[in-house]
């Protein structure tokens, strides 16, 4: 008997080890929130990792926003700064999900819930190629223009580019800058809980071996995807001359994936040996979304510099963004799960603000009040002095007046002598004429 409860108190015991064992895997194998900065860390299968959960109604986000005491004075910290004059735009550093400071550029739309655009520059570059005038958009930067057309818009220094430390990018590091691109869209999160913007309406710009990237995170699961159960908010890409394969992605196989479901534009030189021949190997891919298309130009320009002087390659990404996103009949605005808030500091604001450069100009016109009011004050005595000038002129003038009126009479008086002179003369014959009449009379 003993033996039998035994026995049946170890079958229990081992049932039990081995449902618990059962239910820790499960616990283990399911998704967990990511942790801070970690949004884009890439999952078992290779895509990128999503927000578990479903997104709840209605929310509201609450916390504090890093940009808005951006222009304060410090000594007014505390206190409500004091709202920028748009157009403003934002520098500032994003935490990578390696931990990474990454530079970029924010630029807020004029008004809320707008489509959005992210700009990415080709290798070897930085952002500043998008902040360089344009003649087909009035001089402006693509960036800021973009703005003034009424969306918000962000540029992304590269890991190894621009304003962040430089140093050579190879192509092994295409899935750490697959990885920048995400932490960039969690960014973009983060303002769209703040209704500044629409993810439903993301367009993306990409230049060179920049456009072989943003084909690959595109092309990557998870890539431009708020939370589990969405898809992705990627709605249109724009490569202004990619190549056959950069920073480790070939064109070819990512657009494969892409091409059918995110409309396209794809821009290049005709006589740019570095992507002509990879755009034409992809154009019939490309034709299968029935809003993209290939736009060739007779250039051998490439990348930035195609996009800057030649003629009407910025008017098409821009008739294509309003054919695609901006104009497009998308869903409103609806918040997103963020469960991995991507981390952002050392914050600059550009702008004409209170306590900046409107600031400096109204310090410079208080700097010229008191010489205002000096001239102010000095002018009654600049007026006496003229007045007194004037006086002394006229003073000056009035005996040559007179000097010259003694010489028109005296001119006058000659006149007078020489008719007198001439009068004796008219005398001289006066007799003759007596004695003619004379001697008339007597006859």
């Amino acid at each position: 008997m003993q033996s039998q409860l035994t026995r049946c108190v170890g079958t229990w015991v081992v049932t039990a080890a081995v449902a618990l064992a059962t239910v820790g895997a499960s616990l283990a194998q399911a998704p967990a929130p990511a942790t801070k900065g970690k949004g884009a860390e890439k999952n078992a299968k290779g895509g990128l990792k999503a927000p578990g959960g479903v997104p709840p109604k209605k929310l509201k986000r609450h916390a504090a926003d890093p940009f808005a005491n951006q222009g304060n004075n410090p000594a007014d910290k505390g206190k409500a700064a004091a709202a920028p004059v748009w157009p403003f735009h934002y520098k500032f550093k994003i935490t990578a999900i390696d931990n990474v400071p990454l530079a970029a550029v924010y630029y807020p739309a004029q008004r809320g819930t707008a489509a959005v655009v992210m700009l990415v520059h080709e290798k070897g570059r930085s952002g500043k190629d998008f902040e360089d005038g344009i003649e087909d958009l009035h001089d402006k930067g693509l960036a800021e223009f973009l703005q003034s057309q009424g969306y918000a818009v962000l540029v992304l220094d590269l890991r190894g580019h621009g304003a962040n430390p430089r140093r050579e990018v190879g192509a092994k590091e295409g899935k750490v800058l697959v990885g920048d691109l995400q932490a960039a869209y969690q960014f973009l999160v983060d303002r769209h809980n703040r209704e500044e913007l629409n993810l439903a309406k993301l367009g993306v710009v990409a230049v060179g071996e920049g456009a072989n990237l943003v084909a690959a995170w595109a092309a990557t699961p998870g890539a431009a995807v708020s939370s589990e159960g969405r898809v992705s908010d990627l709605e249109a890409l724009v490569l202004v001359s990619p190549v056959a394969e950069g920073f480790g992605s070939k064109l070819s196989s990512n657009l494969a994936s892409v091409a059918p479901r995110v409309p396209m534009l794809l821009m290049a030189g005709e006589r740019d040996a570095a992507s002509f021949n990879p755009v034409k190997d992809v154009q019939a891919t490309v034709a299968r979304q029935r809003q993209s298309k290939v736009d060739l130009y007779p250039t051998s320009l490439h990348g930035y510099k195609l996009l800057r002087f030649q003629p009407k390659v910025a008017d098409a990404i821009l008739a294509f963004f309003e054919a695609t996103i901006k104009k497009a009949r998308i869903d409103e605005w609806e918040p997103r799960y963020n469960l991995s808030p991507v981390v952002y500091g050392d914050i600059e604001l550009v702008a004409k603000k209170a306590g900046g450069a409107v600031a400096a100009a109204q310090g410079e016109e208080a700097k010229k009040e008191p010489a205002k009011e000096e001239d102010a004050k000095k002018a009654p005595a600049k007026e006496d002095d003229a007045k007194k000038a004037a006086t002394k002129k006229e003073g000056e003038k009035a005996p040559a007046k007179a000097k010259g009126a003694g010489a028109g009479e005296q001119k006058t008086s000659a006149k007078t002598k020489g008719e007198e002179k001439a009068q004796p003369k008219n005398d001289a014959d006066g007799p003759a004429e007596k004695d003619a009449a004379k001697k008339s009379s007597a006859g």
